[in-house]
């Protein structure tokens, strides 16, 4: 045991050194993929190499600014120098971070003065080991050293640059004139790939504005607004959305933003040559006096770097913003090779595949009410064998609910869902005289009246209450009674209703701040339990409920598209940029094809399920008047 605890302290160094730089490799390569992911062990690991790198990286250069053996230090018996000084420099690289994540949450983005703070204080530290190595050392090798350190100034520099520009009081002040610049030419007519590309690309502005949360005015550029409603299809639409979302996913977490510039481009090769003239120091240098096993790390450090710079290049490469800049000015063969890498299915943003998770949170209330729900993933069955233990040994169901917002969520893919809230904002704005109209229901009025009985006025309220209607309507399905043609329809109405149901009752759950509530999510929760033990809720609604058809479930549909709608709508822009880093919501897409129409919180006055237009309405979601009102602006 001793032998291995001196082996650790021998070689402590040159594993912290070996960990950072690992971790910095692991970074680089799945900091992006978490934008289409939302996969929690990958999410988890990318969160523990984030915060892992930066505590490793300090705490080795406080170890080489402590200790002596590993700066001035020498084996007498084999006449070996330490070399660990000579690292100092690249740790200031790796606290500079990689293009593909600067930053984990928007929280890291408005703490960029601590990290300007922690520059100045590693900087410092790094001098005092390079001024305590200063005599003892060839000067090929300490200017090689004096090179690596302004590589990472500039790389540390970097990162706090975009981190301040991803802040959202930045964004609030920001001019918006890197988004202005010149871009190819839309072709009229052109459905293709290029053209929804520059299409998301020329609305970047706009885009800018909806996430700081600037009113556009009557005469703004809206670029992507009722011109062009005749001639865009709901996937069409998704794909130029996703483009602007990822580019502001890219902006906010991302070098890109900072890269995009002439200043940051300078710097940028600036380091790199930098790094270059003191990799050909070192080779140069003597380096006898030193042992193998170091001069291998720092091979590895300098041949690791040199790797990340052109994986670095690659993705700089692929970025549509490239594409467009380099088409706009005639560069056609390092157009065709940004375009090439770009819509490729290795690496890139390619047509066919989503440019986010593509996926909807998924909670069931009633399973968790009445225990019915059949577990289906493994986190479920934990959750049902966690809820039976709990029960037999006399804890209240209440007091595991944090337990199974955790493990009874689920995740599924979304297509048919996604453009179905598509085509229902852009009818919402094509038609907009239509939502004002008092709408009809005939299969739910019976229900809608009776919820007039428990004054639910409160969104949350609402939410909750269809979500029990529709998992009790849709456990009647499938029907054996209807045509082969229309089972097909009713099948997919069952689908969308589920996952859209289920969808709203995970975002009160789990993200209610994306929701225009009037009272917690907790409290919420807490008085519909206490509404359901006094009074047998559910076999009303079990008499009320609609006859199974697909009329029925037509109304239901469209009851959730509008409370999304007018969900999205009364959302704030933070949490929408917020959500960018955890894998992006089906909410910001509605958010912001609504933002591009002009359509906010002041497009919305009071939306009513009945004819009654009195101040206990039920909901406040289903008529929505005014809906478009030019010079309003959006968000409100």
């Amino acid at each position: 045991m001793e032998n291995l605890v001196k082996l650790y302290h021998d070689w402590e160094i040159q594993m912290l050194v070996l960990l950072s730089f690992a971790i910095q490799i692991f970074l680089f390569f799945t900091g992006g993929l978490r934008v289409r992911s939302i996969n929690t062990l990958l999410r988890l690991s990318i969160w523990i190499a984030y915060l892992g790198a930066d505590m490793i990286a300090v705490y080795a250069l406080g170890y080489l600014s402590q200790h002596k053996d590993a700066t001035i230090g020498r084996d007498t018996i084999r006449a070996i120098q330490p070399l660990a000084f000579f690292w100092s420099p690249f740790l200031l690289i790796h606290l500079g971070g990689q293009d593909t994540i600067t930053a984990f949450a928007m929280e890291d983005n408005n703490l960029w003065l601590r990290h300007l703070l922690n520059l100045v204080v590693q900087v410092v530290l790094t001098l005092y080991v390079f001024w305590k190595s200063i005599g003892r050392h060839s000067v090929e090798l300490l200017v090689s050293g004096i090179f690596v350190f302004v590589a990472g100034i500039i790389k540390y520099g970097e990162r706090i640059w975009s981190l301040k520009c991803g802040s959202f009081k930045s964004l609030e002040s920001s001019t918006g004139d890197h988004c202005k610049h010149h871009f190819p030419e839309l072709i009229d007519g052109d459905a293709g790939y290029s053209n929804t590309v520059c299409t998301g690309l020329r609305s970047m502005l706009d885009v800018l504005n909806f996430f700081a949360g600037r009113t556009l005015f009557v005469g703004s550029s809206v670029r992507f607004g009722r011109e062009g409603l005749g001639t865009w299809l709901p996937n069409q639409v998704l794909k130029v959305l996703g483009i602007e979302l990822g580019m502001m996913y890219d902006d906010l977490y991302t070098k890109a933003l900072v890269l995009r510039t002439r200043s940051g481009i300078i710097l940028r090769c600036i380091s790199q040559i930098s790094a270059l003239v003191a990799f050909i120091l070192f080779l140069s240098g003597n380096k006898h006096s030193y042992s193998r096993a170091d001069i291998a790390i720092t091979y590895s450090l300098f041949v690791g770097g040199f790797f990340l710079e052109v994986c670095a290049l690659f993705i700089f490469m692929m970025s549509p913003w490239t594409w467009a800049w380099l088409k706009a000015r005639k560069y056609d063969r390092l157009s065709r090779f940004s375009w090439f890498l770009f819509s490729s299915g290795l690496i890139g943003w390619p047509e066919k595949r989503p440019l986010w998770s593509n996926s909807m949170g998924q909670y069931n209330l009633r399973g968790w009410f009445e225990g019915s729900d059949q577990p289906k993933s493994c986190g479920q069955r934990v959750m049902n064998m966690a809820r039976k233990l709990a029960t037999s040994i006399g804890v209240e169901k209440e007091k595991i609910f944090w337990l199974s917002k955790l493990l009874d969520t689920e995740y599924v893919k979304v297509d048919k869902e996604m453009e179905c809230l598509a085509e229902a904002a852009g009818c919402f704005v094509r038609e907009p005289y239509e939502f004002q109209r008092t709408r009809e229901w005939p299969n739910l009025d019976p229900l809608l009246r009776y919820a007039q009985v428990f004054y639910i006025a409160d969104f949350g309220f609402a939410i909750v209450f269809m979500h029990l209607v529709t998992e009790l309507h849709l456990s009647k399905y499938p029907c054996s009674d209807v045509e082969a043609d229309v089972a097909a329809d009713i099948e997919v109405l069952v689908e969308v209703c589920r996952k859209l149901s289920r969808y709203m009752m995970h975002l009160l759950i789990s993200l209610p701040s994306l929701l225009p509530l009037n009272a917690s999510a907790v409290a919420t929760l807490d008085r519909w339990q206490a509404d359901m033990s006094e009074n047998d809720i559910m076999t009303e609604l079990k008499e009320l409920e609609p006859q199974p058809g697909k009329e029925a479930l037509e109304e239901i549909k469209e009851v959730w598209v509008r409370l999304i709608i007018y969900a999205a709508a009364k959302s704030q822009p933070e949490m929408h940029a917020a959500q960018l880093g955890r894998g992006g919501e089906a909410l910001t897409f509605v958010w912001l094809q609504l933002a591009h129409y002009n359509c906010g919180d002041f497009g919305f006055s009071r939306i009513e399920l009945t004819r009654d237009r009195s101040k206990h309405s039920i909901f406040y979601v289903l008529q929505l008047k005014e809906v478009v009102m030019e010079g309003t602006g959006f968000p409100g």
